[in-house]
C-alpha cells in the first residue's frame, strides 16, 4: 500500500537509518536505501541520479547502474510514500517537508542556535538548543550502515560520522564554559565528564572536569580523574601532563590534604554474607539504616566486591544507603555466589530473589531491578505482592531475544552472534562500545569492566546464564503487576533499546513512565542525579501508601 502524503514521516538518519510515522517504524533492510535516504537527508538538495547511481554501484556499468537506481527509487517511493521524494530524469532529492523534519536537520538548526552565540550567552533558548543538540548527535550517523564495496560512499560515510562527533564536541564544550560561566557548576560538571569520555586526549578538557569536581565539592574525585588524565597521557601520547595540569593538582591537594582519602570509596565494614536458595549458595551485602528496604537485582553479572571498585557504582549505592537499607546480591552463577550452569528461568531467579530477603529479615521491599535483572523483578512482583512494595525498572525489558510481535530485542541469530562475541573477549573490557558508549575510552571505566568480566564469571558459565536469559518472556505477566511501578530508561541506551522500556511501562497498569537523555546502559554512570531524585520520590510515594 502506498503512502500518498508524506507530511506525517519522519527520516531519522542519526542511529540506525528508520522512517517513523504514527504507525509504527520502518527500517528498510537494504543497505543501498539506507545509503541514498542517508545521502539525501545530509546533503539536504537535489543530487545528480548518475552520480548516484555511480557511487552505489561502482563495478556497474552505466546503463546497469542507471536501471538499478530507477528499481531503488520505485522500491524506495513504496516505503516512503509517493511525495516525499522529488525526482525528474536528471536529479533526486527529498521533498522540502521531508528534509526539514529529518534529525540532521533537527541537529543542525540547534547547533546554528546555540554555537553562534557569544560565550556568554547563557539563556535557556542557547542552552537548550545546544543540549538538544548534545542528545542528537550522540548518536552514529546511518548507525551499523557499511558498503565495503562502495568506496566513495564508504569515505563520504566516515566524514559524516567524523563531522557529527566534532559538533557534539564543540556544542558539549560550549555548554561547559556556558554553565561554569553561570556558576552552575553541577550542570558544567555533567558536560564537561561527557567531553573527557568522547576525547580523553583532550587535556584543556581534562583540567576543566578536575577543576568542576573540586567546585562541587568533591576533591577526591578532582585528584582521581587527575591521575586517570596522567595515566592516559603516559599510556597514549608518552608524556606528562602539561605545567597547568600538574599545578592544579597541586593545588587542590593542599586546599584539601587535611580532609581527603583517595581509598574512602571501599566498603569498609560491608560485610559479604551467604543464604542458601535450595542447594545453591547465595552471596550478599546490607549496607545503610534508612526505613525502607531497597533490594537491588543486577543485571547478567555481577561481583558483590568487584562492584566498590574505582569505576563501578560505589558511589551510586553509597547515595541510595542514605536514604534506604539497601540489599545488594550475586545472582546464581556469577561473582560470590556458587557458580552454576544449570538453567535458572525467572521462577528460579526470583526463588533466590525471595531468599535473600528472607535471610536480611526484610518483610516488604522496593526492589531496583536493572536490565536483565527486570523479569526477575516482575515476577517476583506478581508471585509475591505482599514482599514487594514497589518496582523500579531500569533499561529492562519483557522478552529475551525478538518475535514477530516483540521487536524490541536482538532475533535469536544475532543474540547467538553477539553471546559468541563477548565470550570470545572475556576478560577484556568486551562490548563496552554497547553498554556505555560515552565511556568506552576511560580507562578506568575500562579496567574496571574487565576485570568485572574475570571476576564475574567465567565463559562457561556465561554461556548458560545468558541462553537462560535468551529464552526469558514475561510478556503475559505485565498486566498482572499489581504494585506501583516506576520504569525508567535513557533514549539512546543501545543494550537494550528505549522501545523496549515502552512496552513495559505501557502494558503495566498506572505504571510511571520516565525517559531519560544519554547512552549509557550502566545506571551509575552519565547523569545519576535525575534518576536517583525519582527513585527517592517514588519510594517517598511508597512510604506515604503504606502508612
Amino acid at each position: 500500500m502506498t503512502i500518498e502524503v508524506s507530511a506525517r514521516l519522519a527520516l531519522r538518519v542519526l542511529g540506525p537509518v528508520r522512517l517513523e510515522r504514527e504507525s509504527g517504524t520502518f527500517e528498510p533492510g537494504a543497505r543501498r536505501e539506507q545509503a541514498l535516504l542517508a545521502l539525501l537527508a545530509a546533503e539536504a538538495r537535489p543530487m545528480s541520479r548518475a552520480r548516484l547511481a555511480a557511487m552505489l554501484w561502482p563495478d556497474a556499468d552505466d546503463v546497469d547502474a542507471r536501471g538499478r537506481m530507477r528499481r531503488l527509487l520505485h522500491e524506495m517511493s513504496s516505503h516512503l510514500g509517493r511525495n516525499a521524494l522529488v525526482t525528474d530524469r536528471q536529479a533526486v532529492a527529498l521533498a522540502s517537508d521531508v528534509c526539514a523534519a529529518t534529525d540532521i536537520a533537527s541537529l543542525r538548526r540547534s547547533l546554528a542556535q546555540g554555537l553562534y552565540r557569544p560565550t556568554e550567552d547563557a539563556s535557556d533558548e542557547s542552552l537548550a538548543a545546544l543540549e538538544h543538540a548534545t542528545g542528537l548527535a550522540a548518536a552514529e550517523f546511518a548507525e551499523g550502515l557499511a558498503l565495503d564495496e562502495c568506496d566513495e560512499v564508504s569515505a563520504w560515510l566516515q566524514r559524516q560520522r567524523e563531522s557529527l562527533h566534532q559538533a557534539r564536541a564543540q556544542a558539549l564544550a560550549q555548554l561547559v564554559t556556558r554553565f561554569e560561566g553561570a556558576q552552575q557548576h553541577e550542570r558544567s560538571l555533567h558536560y564537561a565528564q561527557e567531553l573527557v569520555a568522547i576525547d580523553s586526549l583532550n587535556e584543556d578538557a581534562q583540567r576543566r572536569l578536575i577543576r568542576l569536581y573540586a567546585a562541587v565539592g568533591q576533591p577526591r574525585a578532582a585528584l582521581q580523574q587527575f591521575e586517570r588524565c596522567r595515566q592516559i597521557l603516559h599510556d597514549e601520547l608518552g608524556v606528562e601532563p602539561e605545567v597547568a595540569t600538574l599545578n592544579l593538582a597541586e593545588q587542590i591537594r593542599g586546599r584539601d590534604a587535611a580532609t581527603m582519602t583517595l581509598a574512602d570509596d571501599s566498603p569498609a565494614g560491608v560485610a559479604v554474607r551467604f543464604t542458601r536458595s535450595g542447594d545453591v549458595h547465595l552471596a550478599y551485602q546490607v549496607l545503610g539504616a534508612g526505613p525502607l528496604d531497597v533490594l537491588l537485582i543486577s543485571g547478567f553479572i555481577s561481583n558483590l566486591e568487584q562492584a566498590w571498585e574505582p569505576g563501578g557504582p560505589a558511589a551510586f549505592f553509597r547515595e541510595l544507603a542514605r536514604d534506604f537499607r539497601l540489599i545488594l546480591y550475586d545472582r546464581r552463577g556469577v561473582g560470590l555466589s556458587d557458580r552454576t550452569v544449570d538453567p535458572a528461568d525467572t521462577s528460579v531467579s526470583s526463588a533466590d530473589a525471595l531468599a535473600v530477603l528472607d535471610a536480611v529479615g526484610s518483610r516488604r521491599a522496593l526492589v531496583f531491578a536493572v536490565s536483565e535483572g527486570g523479569p526477575i523483578a516482575i515476577r517476583l512482583a506478581v508471585e509475591h505482592p505482599q514482599r514487594v512494595a514497589g518496582l523500579a525498572l531500569w533499561a529492562t525489558l519483557a522478552r529475551g531475544t525478538a518475535a514477530h510481535d516483540y521487536p524490541w530485542a536482538l532475533t535469536a541469530e544475532r543474540y547467538e552472534r553477539w553471546l559468541d562475541t563477548l565470550v570470545a573477549q572475556w576478560g577484556r573490557p568486551a562490548a563496552i562500545d554497547t553498554f556505555a558508549p560515552d565511556h568506552a575510552s576511560d580507562p578506568l571505566v575500562r579496567r574496571w569492566w574487565a576485570r568485572m568480566l574475570r571476576l564475574g564469571s567465567s565463559p562457561r558459565c556465561m554461556h548458560a546464564v545468558l541462553r537462560t536469559l535468551a529464552l526469558s518472556d514475561v510478556r503475559a505477566l505485565l498486566p498482572q503487576v499489581r504494585v506501583p511501578t516506576l520504569v525508567m530508561h535513557r533514549t539512546g541506551d543501545r543494550a537494550v533499546r528505549v522501545d523496549a522500556g515502552r512496552h513495559v511501562a505501557a502494558a503495566i497498569s498506572d505504571a510511571q513512565w520516565l525517559e531519560l537523555p544519554g547512552t549509557a546502559h550502566w545506571w551509575w554512570l552519565g547523569e545519576t542525579a535525575p534518576m536517583i531524585e525519582a527513585i527517592k520520590g517514588f519510594a517517598q510515594r511508597l512510604a506515604d501508601n503504606e502508612r
